[in-house]
Parts: structure tokens; C-alpha cells; sequence
């Protein structure tokens, strides 16, 4: 936000707040902490510390995935707006903004104007991290395929050029001056036929890469390319399992700024023993290998997400309550690993063969339109419920008293609460169980449920200034005031 825009905003603010105590002084509404009349005339006012909140840059480590267009000309920007989200990944493509090698380069930037229109002020001015992907033919032998090593000065020239563009600096700006601070180099290139056995080349890519982001822009980020680090080709799978320690070998470990992995729950197994999602040990693993290196990185995760439907054939159960469910494992899960940000993937059902509906929103067979799923509400809620709060401890086992039940722990001095978010593996569950908390009344909501209610002291039949709740795969949120 410019100063003009911050000095209107205060203006605003303050001219509400001038409005309000007058009207409150004059007696035309009732003080809240001095009258005991009805205060629920008050309600258009909560819209105040949602706004100020953003701008005093409270940012929620939450995000999704998106392709092409994030501007307000796509039918999903409204509804991506009004999700609560913070960050939205989108890719933009070497070939499409370079598809035929010329000197000097010519760049075609409609494509990538249009994916980074969501990070312009008048189009929602979210946190945008942008994927490079696909390579040109002239550069080498497949879209994902390796770079030709006398090809990377080529690619560190596009890559200036596309950093100084979205910099917002006022010098040769995209329309509108998007900002994009974090870019991330290419998609799960630890495939065996993408980079999976190129660990050296890669760290030699990164080496002539990292200097031109900086030179472009100092505050930017180099983000390492999101690793799928699971199904490996000792499972019979496509991914290499050493790609990141090659890496980190050939000493590309000091030329970039952020890790970065994906988590889906079907490889639990890879990570914990507790039948959960697994995209925190997953994490704790892969910051293990970084500090063996003797590197300290800031984490991101830029693919999660599960599905919502049953295709013909699957083995993979999917369902809107499974998804939902795993929208809020996931995301606590990010939050506890301290991650940057969490994308779930997708925003909206992705077409063209694939056949799982992972995203939030789906196409309703109506022009530009779209419905939300289930799922869409939980994040929705994820994003306003814990959203602004801060992490601070999962629960020991001692505590829970069995490991499938997971408990974790949030501090909102924003909203003046504590919050616990819980649930019992596996995210197919039958049954509850008993979780005894260290508080004496607290607000107990099971959105996927819908249903919510108060919980005091002495209800499970011991006045000890603990409760007990129910547990089961549904999450529910503990809502406890300070």
C-alpha cells in the first residue's frame, strides 16, 4: 500500500472511530462494557478489525493454487477474495514468454500478466509465490528436461527480466504494478525424467539463477522448487530420493533462500506411525537433512490437498467430509512446522482426464460461475478461526494419552483467545475419544458438523479447572477466552 492509500486508511479508521464514541457518549447505542442493554446493533462494526488487521500485516500462512488468470476477469477471483486466503501459486512459463529465441530477447507478457493480476491493489493485492516452468524447445530437450548448460545464461537474463517486471519498483512494471516477492523454480524436478538425477546440474542452475533474482530485486526470494519427496523409485515410483542431497553436495545448498516440499496424506507411512497426514514429520525430516548441511532455511510447503469425490476404480477414498477434514489437519500441520505458508491444491477442480476433484470450488455447468464445496467453508473458517493466531505447541502424548489423537495449541492475542485444534486419526475414524484440557469454560465447535456448544468445568464430573471434550476424525476447534 502506497502512503496516500495508508493516510486515506487512517483518515477513514479514525473518522469511525470519532462517529462511534459520539454516538455511544450521545446514548444512541449502548456501551458494551457499561450498559447491559442488547449490543447486537453493533454487528456492522466487526467488519473494522478485519480490515485493520491486514494492514497491520497479519498475514495468515495459508494459501491455494491456481493457473492462467487470478484477475478479476476469472470466475474464481470473487470467491478467491473472499476466502481468507493470503497467498495464491501460479506458474508462468519460459516458453510462453520466450517461445522463440531472439537477440536481442523478445518476451511475450500477456500470459504472465494475467496469472499475477491477483497480486495488483485493485484486483485483491494478495501474496503471490510464481512458478517458473517449461522450458522453451531452444533450451532444451523437454519442458521439463534439464536446461542446456549453454543455455543458463539465457534463462538467468529471462528470469531478471521477469523479476524486475514484477518488483513494483515503477520501473518497467507489469500493468498495474504487481508485487511478487517469492519465485520458486520449476515443480517437483526430483521426477527420475525431469531433474531426479541431475542433483549436480541443478545446483549449478541454481548458482547462476540465485545472483540474477537478487540483482533484480534484493528483497526477492528464491524459493527451491517444490519436491514431491515421497513415492520414490525404490517404491517403484518416479521420484529420486537423493535430488535434494545431491544438491546440497554440489554446493547449492548457499543459492537459495526458502525450502519447499509438497505433503499428501496417501504417503503417511513415508513419515509417521500415528495414521495421520504426515506433513510434519515429512517437514521435521527434510529441516533434519538441511541441518546436516549446517543450513537453516525457512520452510514452505506449495502442494497439499486431498479430494472430494470417488473416481471409478479408485482406492484412494475421497469424499467432501474426508476433504474437509483434511483441510484443517493440513493446515494445522503447516502452522506447527513453522512453514511461511501452506497451498492447497487446487482452488478449483482441475479438468482435462484428471480425475480428482481437489479443489475448494467446482464448476456448477453454468458460464463463469462456480460452487463452493464443503471444503471452501472449512478454509473459510480455518482462516478467520486461527488465522491471525500464532502456534504454540502440539500436545505430548502424554497429554492426549494415545498417539492417533492429535491436539495442538494456538495463541490469538489478536481475538484475546486460546484455541485448540484436535482430531483422532486415522481421517476415517469411528468413535471419539476423551481429550482433558487445563481450562474451566470453552467455546467447543465441530464445523464439518456444524454444531457447537459450551463446555465448563465440572461437566465430566470433577471440579479440577479442567474439561473433557469428544474427539473424533471430524476437527474441532477449542475456543477458550483470555
Amino acid at each position: 500500500m502506497n502512503l496516500r492509500k495508508m493516510s486515506l486508511f487512517l483518515i477513514v479508521v479514525l473518522c469511525l472511530f470519532l462517529l462511534v464514541n459520539s454516538l455511544v457518549s450521545a446514548g444512541t447505542i449502548p456501551n458494551p462494557q457499561t450498559d447491559k442493554a442488547d449490543v447486537s446493533g453493533l454487528e456492522t462494526f466487526t467488519y473494522l478489525p478485519v480490515v485493520f488487521n491486514r494492514y497491520a500485516n497479519i498475514v495468515a500462512p495459508i494459501g491455494v493454487q491456481m493457473y492462467d488468470n487470478t484477475g478479476t476477469s476469472s470466475p474464481y477471483h470473487a470467491g478467491l477474495v473472499e476466502s481468507g486466503t493470503s497467498w495464491v501459486r501460479v506458474q508462468v512459463n519460459w516458453s510462453d514468454v520466450e517461445p522463440t529465441r531472439t537477440s536481442p530477447p523478445t518476451y511475450l507478457w500477456n500470459t504472465a500478466n494475467n496469472a499475477f493480476a491477483v497480486a495488483r491493489e485493485d484486483m485483491g493485492g494478495l501474496n503471490v509465490i510464481g512458478t517458473i516452468r517449461y522450458i522453451p524447445s531452444w533450451a532444451a530437450a523437454g519442458p521439463e528436461q534439464p536446461i542446456y548448460p549453454d543455455r543458463y545464461d539465457e534463462f538467468a537474463q529471462f528470469v531478471t527480466a521477469l523479476v524486475e517486471r514484477y518488483d513494483a519498483d515503477g520501473i518497467n512494471d507489469a500493468p498495474g504494478s504487481p508485487k511478487v516477492t517469492y519465485w520458486e523454480l520449476f515443480n517437483e524436478p526430483d521426477r527420475f525424467n525431469f531433474w531426479g538425477h541431475s542433483g549436480d546440474e541443478f545446483a549449478d542452475l541454481l548458482k547462476v539463477v540465485y545472483p540474477a533474482v537478487k540483482s533484480a530485486d534484493s528483497s526477492a526470494k528464491l524459493v527451491f522448487p517444490g519436491i514431491a519427496y515421497d513415492f520414490f523409485e525404490d517404491q517403484n515410483g518416479p521420484f529420486t530420493r537423493s535430488f535434494l542431497t545431491d544438491v546440497l553436495n554440489n554446493g547449492g545448498g548457499n543459492y537459495f533462500d526458502v525450502m519447499n516440499f509438497h505433503s499428501y496424506p496417501i504417503f503417511y507411512t513415508n513419515w509417521t506411525t500415528n495414521k495421520g497426514p504426515g506433513l510434519l514429520e515429512k517437514g521435521q525430516h527434510i529441516q533434519a537433512i538441511l541441518a546436516g548441511y549446517n543450513l537453516t532455511k525457512p520452510i514452505v510447503v506449495t502442494e497439499t490437498g486431498w479430494h472430494s469425490n470417488n473416481p471409478p476404480g479408485s482406492t484412494i477414498p475421497g469424499s467432501p467430509q474426508i476433504q474437509s477434514r483434511y483441510v484443517i489437519q493440513l493446515l494445522t500441520q503447516g502452522y506447527a512446522l513453522d512453514a511461511q505458508f501452506v497451498i492447497w491444491w487446487m482452488y478449483y477442480d482441475v479438468e482435462g482426464g484428471y480425475p480428482y476433484d481437489n479443489g475448494l470450488v467446482t464448476k456448477d455447468g453454468s458460464p463463469g460461475s462456480t460452487t463452493p464445496k464443503q471444503a471452501y467453508y472449512i478454509f473459510k473458517d480455518f482462516t478467520e478461526t486461527v488465522g491471525s493466531a500464532n502456534f504454540v505447541r502440539k500436545l505430548a502424548i502424554t497429554e492426549t494419552g494415545l498417539p492417533e489423537l492429535e491436539a495442538y495449541e494456538f495463541d490469538d492475542t489478536v481475538n484475546n483467545k486460546r484455541v485448540y485444534v484436535a482430531w483422532l486419526n486415522p481421517v476415517t475414524a469411528s468413535g471419539t475419544v476423551s481429550l482433558r484440557l487445563p481450562v474451566s469454560q470453552a467455546l467447543v465447535r465441530n464445523p464439518i458438523a456444524n454444531l457447537q456448544f459450551t463446555v465448563l468445568d465440572g461437566g465430566d464430573g470433577k471440579n479440577d479447572g479442567h474439561i473433557t471434550v469428544q474427539v473424533g476424525a471430524n476437527p474441532i476447534y477449542v475456543e477458550v477466552n483470555k
